[in-house]
């Protein structure tokens, strides 16, 4: 790796470092600097913007999960329907073990001004994604387990209606505060975009998973719960 790119990556580490324990919007470009012993001239070379560091932070934990995915189809030894799941399963942004980056990611792109990151974030995982959905897809057809006429464009329909689930879940999971509404709300877009996709690839009724509503819940429950333990730390002046 080039001393530039290595640079780069520092900057990317150190911020999201400090976005975990600040906060972001707590955090400023000085904050990154005086952590890395870094000049500010040397930030603008790799970066216009705080907002700027957050969507490389973004695009990478994009492309990290496009590869888990990848590699949870590859592991699959079920059918098509089996894999397809799997793929699901592992995709989710807000899926990430890391509850650092999800608090993060929900807390910034999914308020009303992070629009553009999510869709630089959509537009990586669509690249990334397309290729190995094809190949589900494509083996589904071939096993008679989906039906598609057109295989790329079959794929990348069912990964926009997948990405819009995955937004509207996020959205949720940022604004609403009432974990009964939520949950509710979670499981009826669940069902919708479930049978959506069934019908898209006419797959067998059931054989779309996406997710279990109880993970669903419980992804809930500790964003909530974390929401409160922030508010918390702020009256305690922690």
């Amino acid at each position: 790796m080039r001393k530039g790119d290595m640079r780069r990556e520092e900057l990317l580490a150190t911020a999201e470092k400090l976005f975990y324990t600040k906060g972001y919007e707590q955090t400023s470009v000085q904050d990154i600097l005086t952590e890395m012993h870094f000049s500010k001239g040397g930030f603008y070379h790799h970066f216009d913007s705080k907002l700027s560091v957050l969507e490389a932070i973004c695009e990478e934990r994009a492309r990290e999960t496009c590869e888990l995915a990848r590699q949870a189809v590859a592991a699959c030894s079920g059918a098509a329907p089996e894999k397809l799941n799997a793929l699901f399963h592992t995709s989710a942004l807000w899926q990430s073990e890391n509850p650092g980056f999800v608090a993060l990611l929900i807390g910034v792109a999914y308020r009303p001004d992070g629009a553009l990151m999510r869709e630089k974030m959509k537009a990586c995982q669509l690249a990334c994604m397309q290729g190995v959905m094809e190949e589900v897809v494509a083996e589904g057809v071939r096993t008679r387990a989906f039906m598609a006429d057109d295989v790329p464009s079959c794929a990348e329909l069912v990964l926009r209606l997948y990405m819009q689930f995955t937004d509207e879940i996020a959205f949720l999971l940022a604004q609403e505060e009432s974990e009964s509404r939520m949950n509710e709300a979670m499981i009826r877009k669940l069902r919708a975009y479930r049978t959506a996709i069934e019908r898209t690839l006419l797959a067998p009724f059931g054989s779309v998973v996406l997710f279990e509503a109880k993970e669903l819940c419980l992804l809930g429950q500790r964003i909530l719960a974390g929401r409160v333990r922030k508010r918390a730390d702020v009256l305690l002046g922690k």
